[in-house]
């Protein structure tokens, strides 16, 4: 650039030469001199600026592109010392506002990372009800498959509590703590933690963090439950027990046929009271993991055999019909031994309680891939649709009164399914009003082990 101002100021010299050299000469007038003089001056004035401002120009579309966001532009090196130093300081906030900008990025995609991986579900909104940020746990807990970012509150959710809640919150300016019901798209139960956003005496928004705290309930529910049913299981045995036994304290002794039936009344209930507190350690040691399993290969027909001698007087007795043609061929599962057989005793003995006299309950596998699946049909009483979801929780009964009757501690099922879960598989079940199917599957053993295939009793 100095190289091209030292040629226009040449040029401008030997122009103002040639007008004074020919003025002297006479070739023209000093009109026309003064004319050309100006002409000179303007022009070369004007050349000069151009070549001034052209640097500053590329400074200025620099600088404008920097702004824009092209924060990776950088100014090329200037020969004006001026221009040069301008250039630097170009340079300089360029590459300061690159870094904040990166660190900026950095922090928005780490935190960004932190609310996906967050189980909570996080909500950020205005003063006026309007979401701006929220993350996909949020999402699954209201059932929302778009953005939400920009739309209103009272658009994704019409559960009036949340509403509520959110108003006091800007109206109190304090953090609050509470539990919320949802109904949909599920029944959900939410601990919220509402926190206003505060800036300056100014509130700015309001943040709320959302629990799921639903099998949290639910488990507490089923501990109030199983402390309710348990009480209730043992207080009647009790109860009958001590009354009998104060009777014939009482004197009833001395009377023989009574004293007789009263202490056959003790035994029968002491029986049952064993059995309850027999299955509630078998099913507390199944929950607690500490049973040891010994996975072998067990063939399913010989330990069906085993438990039908081992019920044949209960099936004599009820006159029913149990069939194992089914069973015939079906191939080994990997199983304990003992506990197969204890799934296939609570099986067939409710099959045997709830089906009438003169039914039958007949036992069939099949195999599909490397799993076997025991099916125990019965053509019982059968199961209400609305009772299946619940079948195989602790003390639950489709019909106390007739289960006690038949001498059920309503643990049964529940044992089943952690003995089938505990061995890889799965139980479940299906009735139409008349008759029950329950269906246990199991992996299926690669090789027969001939040394597996003996039963053993069914353990408490």
């Amino acid at each position: 650039m100095r190289f091209k101002v030292i040629l226009i100021q040449s040029f401008v010299l030997l122009a103002f030469a040639a007008v004074i050299y020919g003025h002297n000469l006479r070739l023209f007038g000093p009109g026309w001199a003064l004319l050309m003089t100006v002409s000179i001056v303007l022009c070369s004035t004007y050349l000069v600026s151009e070549v001034s401002m052209t640097p500053l120009r590329a400074m200025a579309v620099m600088a404008s592109r920097i702004g824009k966001g092209e924060i990776s532009t950088r100014p090329h090196a200037a020969t004006d010392p001026r221009v040069s130093e301008l250039a630097r300081v170009i340079h300089e906030m360029a590459a300061k506002s690159e870094a904040q900008l990166d660190r900026l990025q950095a922090e928005k995609n780490r935190l960004d990372t932190i609310l996906r991986g967050m189980g909570e579900g996080i909500m950020v909104a205005d003063p006026q009800g309007s979401i701006t940020l929220v993350n996909p746990a949020f999402k699954e807990l209201f059932g929302l498959h778009c953005d939400v970012e920009g739309r209103m509150l009272i658009d994704i959710s019409r559960h009036p509590a949340l509403h509520e809640s959110f108003r006091d919150i800007l109206t109190s300016r304090r953090e609050r703590v509470e539990e919320l019901q949802l109904h949909s798209p599920k029944e959900t139960t939410l601990l919220v933690h509402w926190v206003p956003l505060v800036e300056c005496t100014m509130l700015t928004g309001v943040v709320a963090v959302f629990h799921d705290i639903s099998d949290i309930r639910h488990m507490e529910k089923m501990r109030r439950d199983f402390v309710a049913n348990v009480s209730h299981e043992l207080r009647t045995p009790i109860t009958i027990i001590k009354g009998y036994a104060e009777t014939l304290l009482r004197g009833a002794l001395e009377h023989p046929i009574q004293a007789n039936k009263f202490v056959s009344i003790v035994h029968s209930h002491a029986d049952r009271l064993a059995s309850l507190v027999s299955d509630l350690l078998t099913l507390s040691q199944l929950e607690s993991g500490a049973v040891p399993l010994d996975a072998t290969s067990v063939q399913v027909h010989d330990t069906a055999q085993h438990v039908v001698a081992l019920l044949e007087q209960k099936i004599r007795e009820r006159g029913i019909r149990v069939d194992l043609t089914g069973l015939e061929g079906a191939p080994c599962v990997m199983a304990d031994p003992g506990r197969l057989e204890q799934v296939i005793v609570n099986l067939l003995d409710n099959a045997i309680k709830y089906t009438p006299t003169g039914g039958s309950v007949t036992l069939r596998s099949t195999c599909e891939g490397g799993n076997v699946t025991i099916a125990v049909q019965d053509t019982g009483i059968g199961i209400p649709s609305k009772d299946l979801p619940r079948i195989f929780e602790r003390f639950y009964r489709v019909d106390s009164a007739r289960s006690r009757e038949a001498g059920g501690t309503g643990l049964g099922l529940s044992i089943v399914k952690h003995i089938v879960q505990l061995q890889g598989g799965t139980v479940s079940v299906q009735s139409s009003g008349q008759g029950s199917t329950f269906f246990v599957t199991l992996n299926r053993a690669e090789t027969s082990d001939s040394a597996a295939l003996a039963p053993t009793t069914a353990q408490a």
